[in-house]
């Protein structure tokens, strides 16, 4: 039986785990599973599975705790779930050899890529559309006569989190095409809210003017009754973006990833209560995950490129 059990990171990295088994630079991509040589890869004896909690640590614990279950009971093996404060720590965390799997958003996969050698898995389409991908919005409150980009100057700016994409490398680029290339002067303030859910929150108490937040995540928060819709203004929408990928240190045994990866996208027919409570849906899946490749998320690079956005530094 799997043990599931919840180990708060935070940016230091505290809890336990155990180091990587190969010493030295880990390969850029794994083999296929017959040519692995033993010692090269990573095979963990309880599987760490990660996310970032956002503002409610209690509802995200609730969700996972049945898809952690559900893995340990399929792979024969024990699994914990570990809950972080914030992408970075997610970051660092599979960097330290602390964390296997984790869920990622598109831009601090690619940040996770390039600084800790993450290798993507699968993703889950929109439910609505059957498409891997989402959208970047800004909002404002409906009271607060915000109706455009250029109605915000001199006002507050919430984002998620540095390392988010449709709550921070997505918004500033919705910005730029604008023309506001300087929020930090463009706004009164700016600020990181940590979370989708605490920016959509803000807005809808006022505690923020404007922010930067995913479709699909205030979705399923107007679901949750986080904030009532009609109390949000959408003002601004981004072109689509690749989905938030599931994705594992690039050292773990590739049989176990294989094996990961097939769980999940049987998840949808075998399963379909456990991964309605991970999305945080209240109906039945009607699309299954899907594996995914980390070409799907050039975009992403290219995007921080033209934003000048240092992924080492965020990293």
């Amino acid at each position: 039986m799997a043990a599931a059990a919840v180990v708060t990171v935070l940016a230091a990295c505290g809890g336990t785990g155990s180091s990587p088994a190969a010493p030295g630079a880990l390969p850029d991509r794994a083999p296929n599973a017959k040519d692995v040589v033993q010692g090269q890869f990573y095979r963990p004896t309880t599987l760490h599975i990660a996310t970032i909690s956002g503002a409610d640590e209690e509802a995200t614990t609730a969700r996972y705790t049945a898809l952690v279950d559900y893995l340990g009971k399929k792979l024969g093996m024990k699994t914990e779930f570990v809950q972080t404060t914030d992408y970075s720590s997610v970051i660092e965390a599979m960097r330290a050899g602390r964390v296997d799997i984790a869920l990622y958003g598109p831009f601090s996969y690619v940040i996770a890529a390039s600084e800790a050698n993450a290798v993507p898995l699968v993703a889950v389409p929109n439910q609505d559309t059957g498409e891997l991908g989402y959208h970047s919005l800004i909002i404002t409150n409906v009271k607060s006569g915000l109706n455009t980009l250029q109605d915000l100057k001199g006002h507050s700016m919430a984002f998620a989190d540095p390392a988010s994409t449709s709550g921070f490398l997505f918004p500033k680029l919705i910005l730029a095409n604008a023309g506001i290339t300087d929020p930090d002067h463009y706004f009164s303030t700016t600020s990181f809210s940590g979370g989708h859910d605490a920016s959509l929150v803000a807005v809808a108490h006022n505690q923020v003017d404007a922010a930067g937040v995913c479709d699909s995540c205030i979705a399923r928060y107007y679901q949750q009754g986080l904030a009532d819709p009609s109390q949000i203004k959408v003002i601004a929408q981004s072109d689509e973006i690749p989905p938030s990928p599931v994705a594992a240190r690039g050292d773990l045994d590739p049989a176990l990833r294989q094996q990961i990866i097939d769980l999940y996208v049987g998840l949808q027919k075998d399963a379909p209560e456990v991964m309605m409570q991970t999305e945080g849906e209240k109906t039945p899946p009607k699309y299954p995950y899907a594996p995914i490749t980390d070409d799907k998320y050039q975009v992403i690079r290219d995007l921080a490129d033209k934003l000048h956005v240092d992924l080492k530094e965020l990293g």
